[in-house]
């Protein structure tokens, strides 16, 4: 089992019959520690067993690598039924992230936990500097967008109706003529004097796509599927392993250059409702739809508010040697097709989230897993670490590609108190 797979099944407890309870929690809640300054764990167990245990509960520091760094451990003895709290440590290290092993090793029972830390992250900075015309590049690409009309096609959903919520099925043209399709649900009954604030809906990977969003009766929903994604998917079809290698040979034919372009469309098509408050636009997404989020709100200041968790594609370089996605895609695409990595690294510059990080200007709300393989909290420091704006980053240390249910009522009353909506 890889050291990813088993982040799936070693979660807070270690708890069966006849076994040890076995729990670790950091000493800083967020697992994000200061330079030099010992990383702690406090771990609890319980024996389960019916006879008495002796041994040692460690602690091991590795690289992310898996070079070992550091050892350390403490005595335990339990008898039946008995409880214990012990606190490992290990010695500070330099800014970075470090995986963490706690391991017991009693008379009759052995176990690890597996965990991460991250040590002075904000001082990770990224190795190489964004393409001089990265800004230009998308510039151009806006205007060629800007010369598409928009042809937007809007079609009531009677039987997709709930609560007093219309859902109406919104198709319009995009970069390249694409049509691309996404759900709009508005209150039935609002005051037609009150503009209504707008939460825009970005999707993440995978053809399913999005579907409709049901608000308040303050609040328009749009829920959008870019190309190739849900119900955008009549022209551009490709499979969910092949979607992130499509055109990846050229910058100018990547597909992502459609997908943002897609993203910018939906604004474009918010502010074209006279119904609608433009000034108060939330731009939000999860993974894919998490980096879709930041790269559109740095592109388009129309997003007066930006909320991204776990945003994948941050820091592609870095991510070479990976045997994860979407390093793992980019690698057999290449290999089959004899095409040089660097020229793909090259273009993926173009479409990297820490190059877009820098134009983001919006307030910002940020979810991260620190045993999340698909967004590793390295690459999301190192994007942000590039932010200028003001953003609230919550971090969660036991969580992979993943956050919990808190941060999106955090992020409703965030929307609410922005918005004004009381």
């Amino acid at each position: 089992m890889s050291f990813s797979d088993t982040f799936a099944f070693n979660r807070n407890v270690k708890a069966f019959e006849d076994e040890i309870t076995f729990t670790a929690k950091p000493s800083r809640k967020d697992a994000i520690y200061d330079a030099k300054e010992k990383i702690a764990y406090d771990v609890d167990l319980k024996n389960n067993t019916g006879a008495e245990q002796s041994g040692k509960v460690g602690i091991t520091v590795l690289s992310l690598k898996d070079e070992v760094l550091s050892q350390s451990s403490v005595d335990v003895k339990m008898s039946k039924g008995d409880t214990k709290s012990v606190t490992v440590k290990a010695p500070g290290q330099k800014s970075g992230f470090y995986k963490i092993n706690i391991t017991i090793n009693v008379t009759d029972y052995d176990d690890t936990i597996r965990r991460m830390v991250g040590v002075d992250p904000k001082k990770i900075k990224s190795a190489t500097p964004k393409p001089d015309n990265f800004d230009g590049f998308w510039q151009s690409t806006r205007d060629t967008l800007a010369t598409v009309p928009m042809d937007a096609k809007v079609t009531l959903q009677p039987s997709m109706e709930r609560d007093g919520i219309s859902c109406y099925l919104v198709e319009m043209h995009s970069y390249q003529n694409v049509i691309i399709r996404g759900w709009l649900t508005i209150p039935k009954k609002h005051n037609p004097n009150h503009k209504l604030a707008v939460w825009y809906v970005l999707p993440g990977y995978g053809p399913k796509g999005t579907k409709p969003i049901y608000g308040t009766e303050d609040l328009a929903v749009f829920a959008l599927n870019v190309r190739g994604v849900g119900n955008s998917r009549d022209k551009i079809s490709p499979t969910e392993e092949a979607y992130v290698t499509v055109g990846i040979e050229s910058r100018y034919k990547y597909i992502y250059r459609g997908v943002i372009m897609d993203c910018l469309r939906g604004i474009d098509y918010i502010c074209s409702r006279k119904d609608m408050d433009t000034e108060n636009i939330l731009c939000s997404g999860a993974s894919m739809g998490g980096y879709l989020s930041i790269a559109v709100s740095s592109l388009d200041k129309r997003v007066k508010l930006c909320s991204a968790n776990n945003p994948v594609f941050c820091d592609y370089r870095s991510l070479v040697g990976s045997k994860e996605w979407p390093m793992k895609s980019f690698v057999k695409y290449t290999s089959q097709r004899h095409i040089a990595m660097d020229k793909v690294l090259n273009n993926l510059d173009y479409y990297d989230l820490k190059n877009f990080a820098p134009n983001l200007q919006c307030k910002t709300l940020i979810g991260i897993g620190l045993l999340d393989n698909l967004a590793p909290a390295y690459n999301e420091y190192v994007m942000l670490g590039n932010l200028k704006n003001q953003y609230k980053l919550f971090v969660y240390p036991n969580l992979a590609h993943e956050v919990p249910p808190e941060i999106y009522a955090y992020l409703s009353n965030w929307m609410m108190d922005e918005f004004a909506l009381f």
